[in-house]
């Protein structure tokens, strides 16, 4: 059998998705890519979502396969969700050609839900160029989009929390600070935790005592996200609360609560996670070995 008929089967078909098929997808060569194309164009928009959601799931869980040739073509379907599943599957990319592409799609996608997308997965090239590993000029054209996206999107809306979240990494940049209090002070719990999450990113002074205060939050989303902030903060008199979360509230907070106490890496909290090591089950026992493995880089603060 050709490849062409590989491909065929594979996009034309309707029964299950075989995972030798998918599998073979990874690393096309540009002639085949081309053989891809055509079939793929037929495809139904159901089996596009199909076979996009299962190569994001193959490449999450073997770091050996590349599907990253089909994600880029597939940001540029005609349906919002594929392109929102191709953006999603670039998780791990950080080349400048994806970063053209994210950005197009951040400024002219008419979907809402593939511009928030694609606003979130730019952070890590906003992380790239806050640490000079990304050029300046281009470091400064992700910016001026990234300022368009949070004025131009609606208050409150994703897009525009994504948006900020990311700009966040431009500490220096003053609409960072002026969204982050918007979010925080005007907006509901999901905002809030929008916001913390901006906050960790900046780590900006200013923000120290509301991360402190949110960790005593009634809602589990900003709770969550008040720890990872502490954590990115390396705020160390936020040890015992973190210990507290990290022994028993909700399963997400404590995982949250463990990675900050390893980001904040002092002897305190090195002691605390390995008290939850030893008392704790499997999976805390996981997380805090893990935790400690970190801090090990952290050092200590204090």
């Amino acid at each position: 059998m050709s490849q062409r008929d590989t491909f065929h089967d594979l996009l034309q078909g309707e029964g299950g998705l075989r995972s030798t098929d998918l599998v073979a997808l990874s690393d096309l060569s540009p002639a085949d890519l081309r053989e891809f194309e055509a079939e793929w164009a037929g495809a139904t928009v159901e089996r596009r979502r199909a076979v996009l959601s299962c190569l994001r799931e193959l490449a999450e869980d073997n770091i050996e396969y590349n599907y990253k040739a089909i994600f880029l073509l597939a940001l540029g379907d005609r349906d919002a969700e594929v392109r929102r599943e191709a953006v999603e599957g670039l998780w791990e990319e950080e080349g400048l050609a994806v970063l053209q592409r994210l950005e197009e799609l951040l400024v002219a996608d008419r979907s809402p839900e593939v511009r928030s997308s694609a606003a979130a997965a730019l952070g890590r090239f906003a992380y790239l160029a806050t640490v000079g590993e990304l050029p300046d000029a281009r470091a400064d054209q992700l910016r001026e989009a990234l300022r368009r996206a949070v004025m131009q999107a609606p208050d409150g809306s994703q897009l525009q929390m994504r948006a900020v979240e990311t700009l966040s990494y431009f500490h220096d940049d003053p609409l960072v600070n002026e969204y982050i209090g918007r979010l925080y002070r005007e907006g509901d719990e999901e905002e809030q935790a929008s916001a913390l999450v901006a906050m960790g990113r900046s780590m900006q002074p200013q923000w120290e005592s509301a991360v402190r205060q949110e960790l005593e939050n009634d809602d589990a989303r900003v709770r969550f996200q008040a720890a990872r902030a502490a954590g990115e903060m390396a705020l160390s008199d936020t040890v015992p609360t973190l210990g507290r979360l990290a022994e028993g509230d909700d399963l997400e907070v404590r995982e949250s609560a463990i990675w900050a106490l390893g980001q904040i890496g002092t002897k305190p909290a090195t002691e605390r996670l390995r008290t939850l090591a030893a008392n704790g089950p499997e999976d805390v026992r996981e997380a805090c070995e893990e935790a400690l493995g970190e801090a090990m880089y952290s050092g200590d603060h204090d």
